[in-house]
């Protein structure tokens, strides 16, 4: 539900903060007091483009808050949930825009994208106004509103699996083919490559290998000239390091008069490290290869892969990935034909699955529109069009590509006068047979709906009177009984039903019009009922019948 709402700097309002009544709320006021701004000012923070005519003569931007309490809507709390932006039973949206354009929105305190609020709002708020149908008048919605009334979810969800499976093989079939769609001679030149890659028998690495043993068989001769004397000086000439570091130790140990021990050890270290150096040096010098044939061959072999990878225009390190490439291409390819087969059977078995799915849901479908087409035409008779007769077909279209709510077109029809045939909404009905078409609709999926909604009527009562009104008010009051419904209304009958009524009126002070808006008492809403149904001259007769409409109501 709307708890409450707060305004500042829009249209005629300068600051307004009100709360609202969980059940029937109603908007009255002269014309051109500012009724529809309050339903404006919601519209704008649900997330519906900022219109910079709104902003008012105050300052230089506006502020919207609505605040809802959910925890009797569990759709809105599952988005939230899903959009990680719950924090419990409160929802607070805040929207500021200015006159230089920018505006901004916040979902508890987070900011957040107009057309994500505007999702969002689908499941806090329906509005209905005379000239604001749409939502009716689209096939779509229909659909939906078909949908909502009856109780068949698990074969909708039956038939949305069944159109995902069709939907995952066609993907699946279009990257095989992506993957296979290569004319003759692009297969062909890619089989020349392979076999040329496969004749030349590149292992893993071995190009920078070769690179690294032509560095070291270019300098064989230098590099075995200084192991060679690096050896010798170290362990293998008559007068080398390792002997004259061992005399140096025995001399040290076998001094008088001072303890060397700390260096000895030093120099014992320093000996095994000069063995170990001449044990390195001698296994590098057998891994050197001398041998000239030897580093022909070398040269050779990289000039044969440097040749290939300039055919083929790959770098030479990247030649043995390009060989597993071209080896996994051609072998998609050559598979691709048995692939197809599968994926095109079991695509045909899924579209009997979802053909066989979407029939029973065409249906249950059926039933549950002629069903909601009988309660609506019973309501709408009330509500002021006695010989209207509303009806709602169902077309199951099985040559259409499989949808995820079923392959069903609805159409909303309606024959508004007896002897008329039934035509669709959007090309017979008026913009007032629309709002009552809506309002009926409303409270009849309601008994199937559980989910407790806010329901905005934005006179949608013009054109009606007398004992339709009283009926009309009865209706929406019923409404009320599980949601929260409001309504700007200029009958008496009407606002007599609501549980809180809220007078909107206008004055003006020094160069500003303002409008303002109260909750009216007991004895306050009496005058204004009076003054609704019999204009500024108050009698005791339309005080009288004021009395009698909240009593009724």
């Amino acid at each position: 539900m709307l708890q409450s709402l707060f305004i500042k700097n829009f249209v005629l309002i300068d600051q307004l903060e009100i709360d609202f009544h969980d059940k029937m709320s109603v908007f009255t006021g002269e014309t051109g007091a500012g009724k529809s701004i309050i339903i404006g000012a919601l519209s704008m923070a649900l997330g519906h483009r900022a219109d910079m005519q709104t902003i008012g003569p105050f300052e230089d931007g506006s502020e919207i808050i609505a605040t809802f309490d959910i925890t009797s809507n569990q759709q809105a709390a599952n988005w939230l949930q899903e959009q990680d932006l719950s924090a419990g039973e409160e929802l607070v949206i805040r929207r500021t825009f200015n006159q230089q354009g920018r505006s901004k929105q916040w979902i508890n305190g987070r900011p957040t994208p107009s057309g994500m609020v505007k999702e969002l709002s689908q499941y806090l708020v329906q509005i209905h106004g005379q000239h604001d149908q749409i939502r009716l008048l689209k096939n779509h919605n229909q659909l939906q509103i078909v949908d909502h009334s009856a109780d068949y979810q698990l074969l909708l969800k039956q038939t949305q699996e069944a159109a995902k499976t069709i939907k995952y093989i066609e993907q699946k079939i279009e990257d095989l083919q992506a993957a296979g769609s290569m004319k003759p001679e692009q297969v062909q030149l890619l089989q020349y490559q392979f076999d040329e890659l496969e004749q030349l028998n590149l292992e893993a690495n071995e190009y920078e290998q070769l690179h690294q043993a032509l560095k070291t068989a270019s300098h064989a001769q230098e590099l075995m000239q200084n192991i060679d004397e690096a050896i010798q000086v170290l362990g293998e000439d008559d007068n080398n390091t390792e002997l004259q570091l061992g005399h140096i130790i025995n001399k040290l140990k076998s001094s008088k008069g001072h303890d060397f021990s700390s260096v000895c050890q030093m120099l014992d270290e320093a000996l095994i490290n000069i063995n170990e150096a001449q044990n390195e040096l001698k296994n590098v010098a057998e891994t050197i290869d001398s041998n000239p044939e030897n580093l022909q061959q070398i040269e050779s072999r990289l000039e044969q892969i440097s040749l290939v990878a300039r055919k083929q225009q790959v770098m030479p390190e990247l030649l043995f990935q390009h060989h597993q490439d071209l080896n996994d291409t051609l072998s998609a390819h050559a598979n691709l034909a048995k692939d197809q087969l599968q994926l095109d059977q079991q695509k045909e078995d899924a579209l009997q699955q979802y053909r066989e799915t979407a029939k029973k849901l065409s249906k249950q479908r059926e039933q549950a529109a002629n069903l909601l087409a009988k309660n609506i035409t019973h309501m709408i008779r009330d509500l002021g069009l006695p010989e209207a007769n509303f009806t709602i077909d169902v077309t199951h279209q099985t040559e259409q590509a499989p949808k995820n709510n079923g392959n069903d077109h609805i159409e909303f029809m309606i024959a508004a006068n007896k002897g008329q045939n039934a035509q669709p909404l959007n090309k017979t009905a008026s913009g007032g047979e629309l709002s009552r078409i809506s309002l009926a609709i409303e409270v009849c999926t309601q008994q199937q709906n559980k989910q407790h909604q806010v329901f905005i009527f934005d006179e949608v009562d013009t054109g009606i009177g007398g004992a339709t009104a009283e009926k009309v008010g009865h209706i929406m009051q019923q409404l009320s009984q599980n949601n929260q419904v409001f309504a700007v209304t200029h009958l008496p009958q009407v606002a007599g039903h609501a549980h809180d009524h809220l007078l909107v009126s206008k004055s003006s002070h020094g160069q500003y019009t303002t409008s303002k808006i109260k909750h009216l008492s007991h004895d306050d809403r009496i005058q204004e009922l009076a003054r609704m149904s019999g204009g500024q001259n108050i009698t005791e007769a339309t005080l009288a019948q004021a009395k009698e409409f909240l009593k009724t109501g």
